[in-house]
């Protein structure tokens, strides 16, 4: 990748994350992240190939289908139980979705070295889930330390977009008679009311995010 011809945007620094890899010596990217389940990640300089820097520019920074919560329910599509009258209950039903969760951001320049990075997802549905749409908000701001050294800071928050499980009905006749239980645990050895306690009700292991990019051009 060549490095961009140069601009008369306020917003030069911001082109520096798109300089060819052959001239950087040196990158240290290291990404922390809090809240309950969520890993450590950061961010690299394909986010910001779209980006068009210019006075008060919005650029689109980002398109991506499905996440971590997604994945989990493709995972159980293909899983399921035997009944206690030996029918097979197949999972596909209750799991699939015709919509894949979709997730869109941009950046809007505030000032010379700072931007707001802004997003939205779609959310995803099926017969016995729901992962609700979700809003992302952020800020980036880069300070250079030195004519070749730049410094660049980066936080995001994803507001809305959690996974919520819905439970199913089941007949345990004589024992237990009707009740909700957790649909895929209903032929576990647990009680049906105690199978509620596992239905899911979790956000994207991404929903915070703090990273921090070093780096020295030659």
């Amino acid at each position: 990748m060549t490095q961009p011809h140069p601009t008369p945007s306020p917003w030069p620094t911001l082109s520096a994350l798109n300089i060819g890899r052959a001239r950087v010596l040196g990158c240290l990217l290291l990404g922390l992240a809090t809240g309950s389940g969520v890993r450590a990640a950061g961010w690299s300089d394909a986010d910001w190939a779209l980006a068009v820097p210019s006075a008060r520019s919005t650029s689109l920074i980002e398109i991506r289908q499905g996440s971590d919560l997604s994945g989990r329910m493709r995972g159980l599509k293909g899983q399921g139980f035997e009944s206690s009258g030996g029918d097979r209950v197949d999972f596909a039903a209750w799991y699939s979705t015709r919509w894949t969760d979709v997730r869109i951001a941009w950046m809007t320049q505030l000032t010379r070295d700072t931007g707001l990075i802004w997003g939205v997802g779609t959310g995803e549905q099926g017969v016995k889930y729901r992962i609700s749409p979700s809003f992302k908000l952020g800020l980036i701001h880069q300070a250079r330390l030195g004519r070749r050294t730049t410094f660049t800071l980066r936080a995001t928050t994803t507001l809305g977009g959690r996974l919520r499980e819905r439970p199913c009905t089941a007949d345990y006749g004589d024992i237990g008679g009707v009740q909700a239980v957790n649909c895929r645990l209903a032929a576990s050895e647990l009680e049906p009311t105690e199978t509620l306690r596992y239905l899911f009700n979790d956000t994207a292991r991404d929903q915070r995010q703090v990273s921090v990019l070093f780096s020295h051009a030659f």
